[in-house]
């Protein structure tokens, strides 16, 4: 009888497997290279790669509280999911008519944990150093290694090790995926699993990405805000610290807040420059990854005439990843206002040619967040703001010592191959301000 019994859940249970891989989505595929749209956001010109190895490919979309609908392209093929937030949705590919590519859509964050057995994660607290570079400074390693100085950027969708950092760390490559920078396109390895630890937290099976900065950022690499994507993380500046909440702190007294637009491009606020004539308000990347005050896009500037009407301090390039480099003008804004604040004489770079950065007015670089104490609410998409002690510190005029401030500009698609959250900032920006 038992035999009998057990015989029959065998065949039940591979009959449920049958049927599992018989209604699992397949679309077809003549090129490695896909695309995705996520929701109302366009089809990424970011272009990520199949993998025949790696079973499943994951494929790390935005992570955003959001019902709705991802279609995934191949360059002859497609497929539609309806995602809701912390899933995975599998199908194939049938690459080029003989291989077949496992696949997955995921929703789901990189969640951590902690070095105690049973214990409650209320909040966490990561000192790090505001080096004179402006970057926030947190110590890890990667895959047990020595230790790493790491940045940690709220402009960036995913982490990553430049060449110093992979050295120390040596994350095995094995994918690789297109980015585009502010001087153009570039082929970047991937890693698709990796344990990463910052003090006693731990992540894993952590996707990486690798760039070679070619030794213009002094650091080994950089911590993504995906990390943190399902918290809330307060930046206090005076004490030097990360603070990753479970929950909305209680005290907000002194705190301005505002909705903020955190989607595949990235996590954006909106401010106003003031040229001493008129207000011009426009969207801007919240990029404590950036070590500039603000960087203007070209378009933006040229459709709202602000070219010639502030102060000159001088000109800057930007370089990046790519070949070539942008030219920038730097001026003094009279008045940048941020969330009811004011901030006045902050030396800005505007873009010399109609240069977008991606369709946005630019970016404010945490040379000018730093002086605000920051509470981000990552699943509320709110973020809170508070002036803190260097809020009036002087910024550096042309004519001090040159400085090389890298800039690193995000269009965080969110859609790296072997579980990578796309990190497209490619923008080295070497300025002299």
């Amino acid at each position: 009888m038992n035999k009998t019994i057990n015989l029959v859940l065998i065949l039940i249970l591979v009959g449920q497997t049958l049927f599992a891989q018989q209604n699992t989505k397949l679309v077809k595929a003549t090129s490695q290279r896909v695309g995705i749209k996520d929701g109302n956001q366009p089809v990424t010109r970011w272009w990520e790669y199949l993998q025949t190895k790696v079973k499943p490919v994951v494929y790390h979309i935005t992570k955003i509280n959001q019902n709705r609908k991802v279609t995934f392209y191949t360059d002859i093929d497609s497929i539609s999911f309806d995602v809701k937030p912390n899933n995975k949705y599998d199908f194939k590919v049938f690459l080029n008519g003989k291989d077949t590519c496992y696949a997955q859509i995921s929703t789901v964050i990189p969640t951590y944990h902690k070095d105690c057995n049973n214990c409650k994660i209320t909040s966490d607290t990561i000192p790090f150093i505001l080096g004179n570079d402006h970057y926030i400074h947190v110590k890890g390693k990667v895959n047990n290694s020595e230790e790493l100085d790491l940045i940690f950027d709220t402009g960036a969708g995913g982490c990553l090790l430049n060449e110093r950092g992979q050295k120390k760390a040596k994350m095995v490559l094995d994918g690789k995926s297109d980015g585009e920078g502010s001087t153009g396109f570039s082929v970047d390895p991937t890693s698709s699993s990796n344990h990463l630890q910052v003090g006693d937290l731990h992540w894993d099976k952590l996707p990486l990405g690798y760039v070679d900065y070619k030794g213009s950022i002094n650091t080994d690499g950089v911590l993504g805000y995906n990390i943190f994507e399902d918290k809330v993380v307060e930046i206090d500046y005076e004490k030097k610290q990360l603070i990753i909440h479970s929950e909305m702190p209680s005290n907000l007294s002194g705190y301005s807040k505002q909705k903020i637009r955190h989607d595949l491009n990235g996590t954006y606020i909106q401010a106003t420059l003031n040229n001493g004539k008129n207000d011009f308000t426009g969207w801007y990347l919240f990029d404590t990854g950036g070590s500039l005050t603000v960087a203007v896009s070209g378009d933006y500037a040229k459709e709202n005439q602000i070219y010639g009407t502030m102060k000159n301090l001088g000109n800057s390039k930007t370089s990046g990843s790519a070949k070539g480099f942008i030219e920038n003008e730097i001026v003094e804004l009279p008045v940048l206002k941020v969330f009811g604040f004011e901030l006045s004489k902050v030396p800005i770079h505007i873009a010399s040619s109609d240069k977008s950065y991606y369709g946005e007015a630019g970016i404010i670089g945490n040379n000018v967040l730093k002086r605000f104490n920051t509470i981000i609410d990552y699943p509320n998409a709110t973020i809170y703001l508070k002036p803190n002690s260097l809020i009036e510190m002087t910024y550096q005029k042309k004519g001090d010592k040159t400085s090389t401030l890298v800039v690193t500009i995000s269009v965080l698609v969110g859609l790296f191959i072997l579980g990578f959250y796309i990190y497209n900032k490619k923008r080295n920006q070497k300025q002299t301000i």
